[in-house]
């Protein structure tokens, strides 16, 4: 059976949070209607950039967000505290594609195709409140700066909003696009933890 996009401008909107922590819905009356200059710039295909466009359409966008905090030994031998976050990200084009960062500590990893090098680093401002996730990696277009920022705002309506901007530069060209986005919380039970039965989809993002 197809899913049915839910109404997050109607059914959300008026719930309070102070945490970022929880399960995020993208309101797809607000902000950046598309992921296309983002695309553009990671050089997308147009097929892949047009995929992305009707998947969002079509099919609801959640982020999950998990912040842990917690008490780690240092190679020194001392005590230390340690922030992490976990974000599990649901879309018709990413399935379930999970990001784990651990404040302050830089992570890197290895794309397909061709074992390409990607950065990250997760920073915060204020925690709960903030998050800034800034990450690098290799394009068809030269090397890409991307800084992922979170920030919760307060709406005169009693409702939180999680609100995204998403800025992506092309290191060479310094060509840079800005995408700002718009969630509202989702109260029900995640999806990636109600079922994993979607075939996966390309990563238009890699």
């Amino acid at each position: 059976e197809e899913e049915k996009p839910v109404d997050a401008d109607t059914t959300t909107t008026c719930v309070k949070r102070d945490s970022l922590e929880g399960c995020w819905i993208l309101d797809r009356t607000r902000g950046s209607g598309s992921m296309r200059c983002y695309l553009e710039t990671m050089g997308v295909d147009e097929l892949a950039i047009q995929a992305n466009e009707k998947g969002e359409t079509e099919h609801d966008t959640y982020h999950t967000i998990t912040l842990l905090s917690g008490m780690e030994t240092s190679e020194e031998g001392e005590e230390q505290q340690n922030k992490k976050v976990i974000i599990v990200k649901r879309s018709r084009v990413n399935n379930d594609l999970i990001v784990e960062l651990d404040l302050g500590k830089e992570f890197v990893e290895k794309l397909a195709p061709g074992d390409r090098e990607k950065k990250s680093l997760a920073t915060s401002d204020l925690w709960g409140q903030h998050l800034k996730i800034n990450s690098s990696l290799l394009t068809v277009n030269g090397l890409a700066s991307v800084v992922d920022e979170k920030k919760l705002e307060q709406e005169e309506t009693g409702g939180t909003m999680l609100v995204q901007e998403l800025k992506i530069t092309n290191v060479e060209t310094e060509d840079t696009h800005a995408t700002v986005r718009y969630f509202t919380p989702y109260t029900k039970t995640p999806p990636h933890l109600v079922d994993n039965t979607d075939q996966d989809m390309p990563d238009a993002s890699k």
